[in-house]
């Protein structure tokens, strides 16, 4: 059940990326990258799968998942690149 966690996990950044959308005023995104920490307890490989399904219909529809790893329990957006 470990892409559950992950599934979880690509929702609130969906929601952290529509919040700063409607605050900033852009419509699309085209690369997120997180910084992912070895001791984060989320796989690069579940969020990489789960992204794509919960980011349909949002600004980060289409969008790329990119990762900056990191040795800690970091867990975050580190970047949004908005497209035209």
């Amino acid at each position: 059940m470990r892409a559950m966690h992950e599934l979880s996990l690509c929702e609130n950044i969906v929601k952290i990326i529509e919040r700063q959308a409607a605050r900033d005023g852009f419509t699309r995104v085209v690369t997120v990258t997180l910084s992912l920490g070895d001791l984060s307890g989320a796989s690069e490989e579940s969020l990489s799968f789960c992204f794509p399904m919960v980011t349909k219909g949002t600004v980060a529809d289409g969008a790329t998942l990119a990762f900056v790893h990191t040795s800690g329990c970091d867990l975050r957006v580190k970047e949004v690149e908005v497209g035209d």
